[in-house]
């Protein structure tokens, strides 16, 4: 079996966020929470503002083009008081004037009001900011009330609860979470130009293949893993292509438990679910050859270019890196490349000695 632990590392690289347009995601959003939080006629409450969704989560691939951040105002959901469809509207007011204060000229910038958010779009940078308000009366942290699309309500969310999920599954799984997020999600951009499901759906999927009681070895390789997850996905709801020509998956809400998936049409369903099948073909193909070159053929076929052919440059430099008198050594003995931040690292003296002879 070639797991190619090396490629699918290099993958990982490859399909990581240019480093500008994280900076651009770093860099804008603050400026949209400092100008709401001295704004005087739109008030927000502590932390005024908080980054949510797949560049919180670190789960991001590919260009990274949009951000969304919660934006705190005090009320009584239980009652609508104040009502969500007016908070949009007053939060659209406020941020008429954002470019503006940002130093934007006229036509830099777009500011439009969605169902549950305000989407500022700047042109010059290509980015987007869903700005979403919500009342958090136990913390932002825990359960929030976000705008309902349809209605003039509040419903409850909790997406930083799903960030701090991410953290603590990845840290007790042998950090496998987040890189088999960005996989399937790389295989998903790859294989389905039209009808993708969303990112959050694809998360939930991990995490419920995770956390059951039969599920995933993360102990193995990513690619022996990428290929139980979606063997596993597609032996969940196969079953629903032979036995109903209109039902859909009822995805469970990693957080509240509720269906986060009733909008799934059966169309893109069923087209999910061949791609899937023929991931899932190709991934034990690859797993199975015998030749280095054709495993490599089987993955490309699945995560597109960015699965690299020839990884002998980053190899080199991870040898390189954990070379002595290059590399470093922590009060743990951990031994770590020289431009990783470690203070109170010491640097690992050259030696001509390499074992008994």
């Amino acid at each position: 079996m070639h797991k190619l632990t090396n490629h699918f590392g290099q993958l990982l690289e490859n399909i990581q966020p240019p480093q500008d347009r994280l900076d651009t995601a770093r860099d804008l959003p603050p400026k949209v929470r400092d100008y709401l939080r001295d704004h005087e006629l739109f008030a927000t409450v502590i932390p005024h503002s908080r980054l949510a969704g797949s560049y919180a989560q670190r789960t991001c691939v590919g260009d990274v083009k949009d951000v969304d951040f919660l934006v705190t105002v005090d009320g009584d959901p239980e009652n609508n008081e104040p009502e969500a469809k007016q908070v949009v509207q007053d939060l659209k007011k406020a941020l008429d004037d954002l470019p503006q204060a940002l130093g934007y000229d006229e036509g830099e910038t777009v500011v439009e009001r969605n169902r549950r958010s305000v989407h500022v779009y700047f042109k010059d940078e290509d980015f987007h900011v869903d700005a979403v308000p919500c009342i958090a009366p136990d913390g932002i942290e825990n359960v929030v009330y976000v705008p309902d699309r349809n209605w003039n309500k509040w419903i409850k969310s909790q997406p930083i609860g799903y960030v701090q999920l991410i953290t603590d599954l990845d840290r007790e799984y042998h950090k496998k979470v987040r890189p088999l997020m960005k996989l399937i999600k790389q295989f998903r951009n790859e294989q389905m130009i039209y009808r993708r499901p969303k990112s959050y759906w694809l998360g939930a999927l991990v995490i419920y293949h995770i956390r059951r009681d039969d599920g995933l070895d993360t102990t193995k390789s990513l690619g022996e893993l990428f290929h139980d997850l979606v063997d596993a996905i597609h032996v969940q709801y196969d079953h629903l292509l032979w036995t109903s020509d209109t039902a859909t998956p009822n995805l469970e809400d990693p957080m509240l438990g509720h269906n986060i998936s009733w909008n799934w049409s059966r169309s893109h369903f069923e087209t999910f679910m061949r791609r899937l099948d023929e991931a899932r073909q190709c991934s034990e193909k690859a797993l199975a050859a015998q030749d280095r070159s054709e495993a490599i053929e089987h993955w490309q076929s699945i995560f597109g270019e960015a699965f690299p052919i020839e990884i002998e440059e980053a190899a080199q430099n991870m040898a390189h890196n954990a070379w002595p008198g290059v590399s470093k050594t922590t009060p743990t003995g951990l031994i770590v490349p020289a431009t990783a931040s470690a203070p109170k690292a010491t640097r690992i003296k050259p030696t001509k000695f390499h074992g008994e002879t």
